[in-house]
């Protein structure tokens, strides 16, 4: 935890009015946003700590589309939006001895569109780490893919082969863009299949999924169990 403030970064958000103006600052957390010009970004993900005014006043500013001026240590300063249908989540940090921190996550709404079922049409997924079982793992609880762990070194360097993932703007993780759509990827594995690129387990069973660092960073320690390999056979 030594000189754990220096890994922080800032958001600010300026609003003014007829009269006034009101200028907020807090600290950064964790970022994960996708760079469209010089110096803008669309959020994907802010979390931010700070007092109870200020925190309200961001997680307002978020569903108002505003803009935010994001710092942090690892890249430029960026101007950022969640854009439309932005989703809050608020929490608050009891330390002793000292007022209770307010906490807020907010997520655009292509993010949230990333968990199992929501969008199975999609075709963009926002991931907060690179790790290639991870990156599987999310990708196939998304669109339903018949896959095993061990599948991920292939999928990872398909990915980059075909320039289906980049990196995006993090703080505090490794966050990927990962285009394509499940008719794409489940054509890549059948094809990979006949090729004898990847293999079928061989005994049938509850596939496994390790938990890796990536997994605990979002609270899966313990991953789903995998679906049917029949749709891919």
């Amino acid at each position: 935890m030594k000189n754990a403030h220096e890994r922080f970064g800032t958001l600010e958000y300026t609003k003014r009015m007829k009269d006034t103006t009101t200028h907020i600052r807090l600290r950064l957390d964790r970022f994960i946003g996708e760079i469209e010009g010089e110096r803008n970004a669309r959020a994907h993900l802010i979390s931010v700590l700070g007092g109870d005014s200020d925190s309200g006043a961001i997680g307002a500013a978020v569903h108002e589309q505003s803009v935010f001026t994001v710092r942090g240590p690892g890249f430029d300063p960026v101007t950022a939006t969640l854009g439309e249908g932005a989703q809050c989540f608020r929490g608050t940090i009891s330390i002793a001895g000292r007022k209770p921190i307010r906490h807020l996550v907010a997520i655009s709404a292509e993010m949230a569109q990333t968990r199992p079922g929501a969008d199975p049409g999609g075709k963009r997924t926002v991931l907060c780490d690179d790790d290639p079982v991870f990156v599987l793992y999310r990708v196939a609880q998304r669109f339903g893919l018949p896959v095993v762990p061990e599948w991920a070194s292939w999928f990872g360097e398909e990915l980059g082969r075909r320039q289906a993932i980049r990196p995006l703007v993090g703080l505090a993780c490794r966050p990927v863009l990962v285009t394509g759509t499940k008719k794409q990827f489940l054509k890549w594995f059948g094809v990979a299949l006949r090729r004898k690129q990847v293999q079928f387990p061989e005994s049938n069973g509850p596939v496994q999924w390790p938990a890796t660092r990536s997994f605990s960073r979002v609270g899966l320690t313990e991953p789903e169990e995998s679906s049917s390999m029949e749709e891919i056979s």
